[in-house]
């Protein structure tokens, strides 16, 4: 495995006097991978190498002045590709030049593990999104995010724990496997919910699974609207292919964007499901009303000949048989009770009940 060297923190200058500036607070992390080593620089070092022909990533936060004027100042980048990084996009979108590409991903906003321990609604924050704007050439990649995302965080750990590139595309296709890996936990989490609301559903106790079904039918959307914008900035990287790339690289690319898009399929395969238990669930809802519909028909039917009956009797006026006979009464209920004999009868042959 190749090893990882931290640099010396000590930047020399041309008179051979050290000196190191202090690095701002958007400074996040930098790494050269010179001769297929991850090699960890300082500020000033990641300033320097930007400027060189080596192998460079640098990742910056956007919520630092000192790093913004530091970015208008990098004359080895197109002028389009610096104001870009310093701007607001937040859109989904890929720009291709002659040797380069800039754009913007979205991504899922990391959580610290503290934090979602102390915090029981942590895990619900972990949903938002954020804009990761990059730029790639030959020889450096720079990343620019206002608040800490998951996919440049796995990057990070995978160069740390010894990952090697062989070129920025093939960096950038790494930072886009790093992508898929966060939104295959997202959607695998989803999917495991959405298993648990159609075994419930199955099982006929729709009554209890409703509000959840809510929930993740919510939740897709969420995913949906970020990843298919992102699916079709990425796809003309496909499409249009950088001539620049080393071919191995940009293969590499081709497969991490072609993952994305089998994502984006296995996605949109959930969202039919979470809409087929919403019509199950409306389906069985429509059930038991009809058959408590038929229920109140049924007794409507059987109670109608009684009080048919308990009407006519019930009237006050002269020459109502049986006022004066002890058997009237029983007589009457034995009325009722052939009716409701006969109407019974009448539904079990008419196939109502």
């Amino acid at each position: 495995m190749d090893t990882i060297r931290n640099s010396d923190a000590t930047a020399r200058t041309s008179t051979g006097t050290s000196r190191s500036d202090p690095a701002p607070p958007g400074f996040i992390s930098a790494f050269d991978f010179a001769g297929g080593d991850a090699i960890r620089l300082s500020w000033d070092e990641a300033r320097r190498a930007i400027a060189g022909d080596g192998i460079t990533w640098l990742h910056l936060s956007a919520n630092d002045d000192t790093v913004e004027s530091w970015l208008e100042g990098v004359t080895s980048m197109p002028d389009v590709a610096r104001e870009f990084l310093n701007g607001e996009d937040k859109r989904p979108r890929v720009h291709m030049g002659a040797n380069f590409i800039y754009g913007v991903v979205a991504d899922l906003e990391l959580v610290a593990a503290a934090q979602q321990a102390a915090s029981p609604g942590a895990r619900e924050a972990n949903r938002a999104t954020g804009a990761l704007r990059f730029y790639v050439d030959r020889h450096r990649m720079i990343t620019v995010r206002a608040r800490p995302l998951q996919s440049t965080d796995r990057l990070r750990h995978a160069v740390l724990e010894g990952a090697t590139f062989r070129d920025t595309v093939d960096l950038f296709a790494g930072l886009i496997r790093a992508l898929n890996e966060t939104f295959v936990d997202r959607i695998d989490e989803i999917g495991d919910r959405l298993d648990d609301v159609e075994e419930g559903v199955l099982e006929n106790s729709h009554a209890n699974w409703r509000t959840q079904l809510g929930d993740v039918r919510r939740r897709l959307v969420e995913v949906k609207r970020f990843i298919d914008p992102e699916r079709n900035a990425l796809t003309q990287l496909v499409t249009r292919r950088l001539e620049w790339a080393e071919p191995r690289s940009m293969e590499a690319l081709v497969q991490a964007i072609q993952v994305l898009n089998g994502l984006g399929g296995g996605l949109e395969g959930l969202y039919e499901r979470a809409k087929l238990l919403q019509d199950e669930i409306a389906a069985q809802l429509s059930e038991d009303i009809n058959r408590k519909l038929l229920w109140l028909a049924i007794m409507s039917a059987l109670l109608l000949p009684a009080t048919l009956v308990t009407g006519i009797f019930g009237m006050n006026v002269a020459g109502l048989p049986g006022t004066h006979d002890p058997h009237s009464f029983w007589i009457v209920v034995g009325v009722m009770a052939g009716c409701a004999a006969i109407t019974i009868l009448l539904l079990r042959k008419l196939r109502l009940w």
